[in-house]
């Protein structure tokens, strides 16, 4: 899923066919490096999405992975060359980061759902 959604932020970017014209005339330039570059950062994300114990404030794949293809697009267009794989890293990070605080309840859902499990909780009933 990561990798698809990477894939669609970065075609979708407005400078692609731009961006991957130029990086094709670089001496890097073949689609293959391109799509390995790109999708290197997949167990990145997918171990984010999978493991992240905050509540997802919105669509992770469209507010993050999403753009980080484009992102990628873009830092191709402006270079020719594929972004360092640690300037990407830090641009992820910095996406991660701006996404869980969009406002959501920071408090880990083990810690939110163990309140039913404390002396004197009663669920009642929703009938």
């Amino acid at each position: 899923m990561s990798a698809a959604f990477l894939a669609i932020g970065m075609k979708e970017h407005a400078d692609f066919e731009r961006a991957q014209a130029r990086y094709a005339e670089s001496e890097e330039g073949g689609q293959i490096e391109l799509v390995a570059a790109l999708t290197s950062y997949v167990p990145i994300i997918a171990t984010i999405f999978d493991n992240e114990e905050r509540d997802f404030p919105g669509v992770f794949h469209y507010e993050v992975t999403e753009p980080f293809g484009a992102w990628f697009a873009g830092s191709l267009c402006a270079t020719g060359k594929l972004p360092e794989w640690i300037d990407g890293m830090v641009k992820l990070a910095e996406m991660v980061e701006a996404f869980f605080a969009q406002g959501c309840n920071q408090v880990p859902m083990q810690e939110k759902t163990s309140v039913m499990n404390r002396p004197g909780f009663s669920g009642g009933s929703l009938v």
